[in-house]
């Protein structure tokens, strides 16, 4: 039984067969097989592309702008999102909170940011490989805080936004961004969220406070609005009035 199981199934042996009827058969369910993987493929481009086309129609001009899109490239850059291929200047990202599952992402991240990078973001050294450490400083079980993560296609953290509700209506934001993926957008498209969240909750003003050798921030917050209100011996403080 086995060996007669083995010809039907091999093409080879089924043109060997007395009957011809074998053959046509064989090849025409090679056709219909190939013609349904074809299309299921296309079909799932198509639902790939339509989502990314509606999530970069939903950008705003200044998103646009700081991720280095314009509109005319949104459906070229859809269908290249679809094929897995590029998303602006910095490959595909998904936005998303972070939570407890996230750790061995979480520590990976910390793995591939240099030191300075940690220095500038907590005002000091912080072990962001150890699960403690990461746990605490971005609040994943804390409930005042929220940490928003820019994560690539296949699931490797970009970049991290952190929230802090400090008070009545207002929060306190800290971006870092993976020190080989720095000045491709990513700290943008964070931020840009971190701000339409923080209007659709209702709260009206977003604080940072910015190492003052944290060139790069502070010109990416000025760009979004956020205003230098003063100074620290080691940080400047600036603030931003969202509404509705």
């Amino acid at each position: 039984m086995s060996e007669i199981h083995l010809r039907l199934s091999d093409p080879e042996h089924l043109r060997g067969l007395a009957h011809p009827a074998f053959a046509s058969i064989a090849r025409w369910l090679t056709a219909v097989t190939e013609s349904l993987c074809y299309w299921w493929q296309r079909l799932q481009c198509s639902w790939r592309y339509s989502a990314a086309l509606q999530e970069l129609q939903a950008l705003d001009p200044r998103t646009l702008k700081d991720v280095g899109l314009n509109r005319g490239d949104l459906h070229a850059v859809a269908y290249a999102t679809a094929r897995r291929g590029a998303f602006g200047r910095f490959g595909g990202v998904r936005i998303r909170r972070v939570d407890m599952t996230d750790l061995a992402r979480g520590l990976e991240f910390g793995r591939l940011l240099r030191p300075e990078d940690i220095r500038l973001r907590f005002g000091r050294p912080a072990a962001l490989d150890d699960v403690d450490t990461f746990r605490r400083l971005f609040g994943l079980d804390n409930g005042k805080i929220e940490t928003i993560g820019a994560f690539d296609l296949s699931g490797r953290i970009l970049g991290l936004a952190t929230v802090a509700w400090v008070g009545p209506r207002t929060a306190e934001v800290a971006l870092i961004v993976r020190s080989d993926m720095q000045r491709r957008g990513i700290g943008a498209t964070l931020l840009a969220h971190v701000i339409k969240n923080a209007q659709c909750a209702g709260y009206s003003l977003l604080l940072a406070d910015i190492d003052h050798k944290n060139v790069p921030i502070r010109q990416l917050t000025q760009r979004f609005g956020f205003e230098l209100v003063g100074n620290s011996a080691r940080s400047t403080q600036a603030q931003l009035a969202v509404g509705r």
